[in-house]
C-alpha cells in the first residue's frame, strides 16, 4: 500500500498530466529548484533506511542542486533527480514518470542476477528467454569484464568515491552494470573454464505478451493446481486468481508462482492472501522511523483453500510480490521454493511534486516477517542454487516443488 503526499508550492498534478518545466527563465529554475528541494527534504525525513546513507545523502544535495536548478525540462530534471536517488544504492526507490534515457530498473527491467563471491562477480541466476539468456551466459560464470573494462573497475567507476561502500553497494553497482544500456549492445568477457566472449543485445524489445494470471493442473493425476501471476496488473486480478481457484478446489495441493511478479498492487496481495490463509492473523509488520510497529492483518475468506500451498520464488519475485510471498509463509503455512528473492526492502511511500508532477517511491516503513525477521533476509524453505540445479529439465524450481507432493 503506497502512501501518498503533496509536496512542493503549486497544487498537485493528476496522475499521467503533462507537466513540463518553463524552459530556460527564472520561474523555470525556481520550481525545479522547489521541486528538487521538495524531494531531497522528502527522502531525509521520511526514507526509512537514510540512517545507512545520510552522509552520502547530505552530500548528494549540493552536488545535484545547481544542475536540477538548471533542467530544462521535466526528463532532464527526472534524471538529475534518479541521479541523486541512486546514491542511496536502493533499488525500491524510483520515479514517475521516467525519463528516456533513464537507467534500467533493477530487477524488473534486467535479466541477470550477479553478486560478489570471495572476489569473483559470479552469475547466481539469469532470467529464461531473457536477452542474456538468449546470448549463452549461465549461472555459476565469472564476469571478468563489461565492455572491455574489467569488472572490479568498472563497479568502482560507479561507485565513485568509495569510502564508505559495502559489499552491499558493491553488488548493487554490479547488478546495475549488467542490467546494460537501454538500447545497444553490452559486451561481456566470462571468465574461468568456458572463458568467452558475450555479446547481449539490449534492443527494448518488449516481452512476449502473457495473460496476467495462468491456471492450470498438473501432476500424473492431474491433482495439484498450479497458478502463476504475472504482475504488475489491475485490481481485478484478485477476481480472476479466485475464479481460478475455485476450479482447482478438488486438487490436493495448490503451487502459486510468483517468480513473474516483478511489481503489484496491494489490493491483489489481500485478496490472494484471504483466499489461502488458513487462520485470521497478522502477515506483515510495518516500523516507522520512530519505531512505532503496526501489524497488517488479514482474515480469512469463508471460501479459503486449505491444503497444503507451495509458493515458487526467485530473484525476479520483487516488491509486492514479496510482500505476498511472505505473507501466505505467516498465514497460509506456504513453503517457499526457490532462490532468494529480490530483496526490496520496506513499505512503499510516495510523493507527488508539486510543480512537475513527479512522483517519487520510496521505503517509508521498515517491514518485517511476523517472526521478527526483516523481510528481505527470508529464505526459501527449499533453496535451489541455479548454477547447479538438482534435477529437472528446464525448471529446475518447478522440479523440486513438485517433487514435494510426490505419493
Amino acid at each position: 500500500m503506497r502512501r501518498v503526499f503533496a509536496m512542493g508550492c503549486a497544487a498537485a498534478l493528476p496522475a499521467g498530466a503533462a507537466a513540463a518545466l518553463p524552459p530556460g527563465n527564472a520561474a523555470g529554475a525556481r520550481e525545479a529548484r522547489e521541486d528538487f528541494d521538495a524531494l531531497w527534504s522528502a527522502i531525509d525525513s521520511r526514507y526509512a533506511y537514510i540512517g545507512e546513507r545520510r552522509a552520502a545523502w547530505k552530500r548528494s544535495r549540493d552536488a545535484f542542486r545547481r544542475q536540477a536548478t538548471a533542467a530544462a525540462s521535466r526528463d532532464e530534471l527526472a534524471q538529475v533527480m534518479e541521479r541523486m536517488l541512486a546514491t542511496l544504492r536502493d533499488d525500491h526507490v524510483s520515479l514517475t514518470p521516467r525519463a528516456p534515457l533513464s537507467a534500467r530498473r533493477v530487477p524488473q527491467e534486467t535479466d541477470v542476477w550477479a553478486l560478489w563471491r570471495d572476489g569473483a562477480a559470479v552469475v547466481e541466476s539469469v532470467r529464461v528467454a531473457g536477452d542474456a539468456d538468449y546470448a549463452g551466459v549461465r549461472p555459476g560464470e565469472i564476469v571478468g569484464r563489461i565492455d572491455t573494462v574489467p569488472v572490479a573497475d568498472a563497479v568502482a567507476r560507479v561507485l565513485g568515491d568509495a569510502r564508505d561502500a559495502t559489499a552491499r553497494d558493491r553488488d548493487w553497482a554490479l547488478r546495475h552494470l549488467l542490467a546494460g544500456p537501454r538500447h545497444g549492445t553490452l559486451a561481456l568477457d566470462l571468465a574461468g573454464p568456458d572463458a568467452r566472449h558475450v555479446d547481449i543485445e539490449r534492443n527494448g524489445r518488449a516481452p512476449a505478451a502473457q495473460p496476467p494470471l495462468l491456471a492450470r493442473r498438473m501432476g500424473e493425476e492431474r491433482d495439484i493446481g498450479y497458478v502463476r501471476l504475472k504482475t504488475p496488473a489491475d485490481g481485478k486480478l484478485a477476481d480472476h486468481f479466485g475464479a481460478a481457484l475455485d476450479q482447482l478446489a478438488d486438487t490436493r495441493a495448490l503451487m502459486l508462482d510468483l517468480r513473474d511478479a516483478t511489481e503489484g498492487l496491494r489490493p491483489v496481495t489481500l485478496g490472494v492472501l484471504a483466499r489461502l490463509a488458513k487462520r485470521n492473523g497478522a502477515w506483515q509488520v510495518r516500523v516507522s522511523r520512530n519505531g512505532h510497529r503496526v501489524e497488517d492483518r488479514v482474515a480469512a475468506a469463508g471460501s479459503t483453500y486449505r491444503r497444503p500451498v507451495v509458493v515458487l520464488v526467485d530473484r525476479w519475485t520483487a516488491g509486492e510480490g514479496e510482500a505476498l510471498a511472505a505473507g501466505l509463509v505467516a498465514v497460509a503455512d506456504a513453503r517457499l521454493v526457490g532462490t532468494p528473492m529480490a530483496r526490496l526492502r520496506g513499505e512503499l511511500h510516495e510523493v507527488r511534486l508539486g510543480h512537475s508532477g513527479i512522483v517519487v517511491r520510496f521505503p517509508g516503513e521498515k517491514v518485517l516477517h511476523v517472526d521478527g525477521t526483516p523481510r528481505e533476509m527470508l529464505q526459501p524453505a527449499v533453496a535451489i542454487d541455479p548454477s547447479a540445479p538438482s534435477g529437472g529439465p528446464g525448471d529446475p524450481i518447478l522440479y523440486q516443488a513438485l517433487k514435494l507432493f510426490e505419493k
